[in-house]
């Protein structure tokens, strides 16, 4: 016997299971997933736009000759002897500590004249030190050959222009200055630093001699 089936009404089809759209699923998920991607590279996008690549201030360290002695000829017999300000000017923004100190040996034309001691401190961003230097030897005058060498350059030259060097054994490196003889504190010159690969090198020989 057949059975009569009646129409569905309005409230009948409240009751039946709906069918998903399986195009809006796919739609979510995609915006989801370019969210997750697209959003890391905008804010890396922002940082590069708005990033600070000014390269930070350099130290600047400097060797200032505020008097000698034993310059004048073997006639004087006045031992060698030099004062030296060392300055040390770390500015703010600096990304490191600038440590000094150690032997120092005061040369012209390469040849030693006299040795010292350098005070160790470490000098951190935004900081300043000086120090003074005493650097002494038991010779007195100048050879003749430096002596005229040094004659000519003051006199072509108008200035005469040492060589220091301060030999940091602890922090592994040494500065190089060429302050001027002549002309005191008026334009102090920067000095360099160079890595010190070993101890026996030729500057570590230079301060033996």
């Amino acid at each position: 016997m057949e059975e009569n089936l009646l129409p569905c009404t309005r409230d009948d089809e409240k009751l039946l299971p709906r069918r998903q759209n399986p195009m809006a699923g796919c739609l979510v998920a995609g915006a989801v997933t370019a969210i997750f991607l697209v959003l890391p590279v905008v804010l890396i996008i922002q940082q590069l736009l708005f990033a600070d690549f000014t390269p930070p201030p350099r130290p600047e360290t400097s060797v200032v000759v505020d008097g000698f002695s034993g310059l004048d000829g073997a006639a004087a017999r006045v031992p060698r002897a030099f004062n030296l300000s060392l300055s040390v000017d770390n500015p703010r923004g600096s990304t490191f500590d600038v440590c000094v100190g150690g032997e120092a040996a005061v040369l012209y034309d390469g040849v030693p004249l006299a040795t010292g001691h350098a005070e160790g401190r470490c000098v951190p961003p935004g900081g300043a030190w000086r120090g003074a230097i005493h650097a002494a030897s038991g010779g007195v005058g100048l050879p003749p050959e430096l002596a005229a060498l040094m004659a000519t350059e003051k006199r072509d030259e108008g200035d005469v222009k040492l060589e220091v060097r301060l030999i940091s054994l602890n922090y592994g490196w040494y500065v190089r200055c060429t302050p001027s003889l002549v002309g005191g504190a008026a334009s102090p010159i920067p000095c360099t630093g160079h890595i010190l690969k070993d101890q026996s090198d030729g500057i570590r020989r230079v301060i033996r001699d």
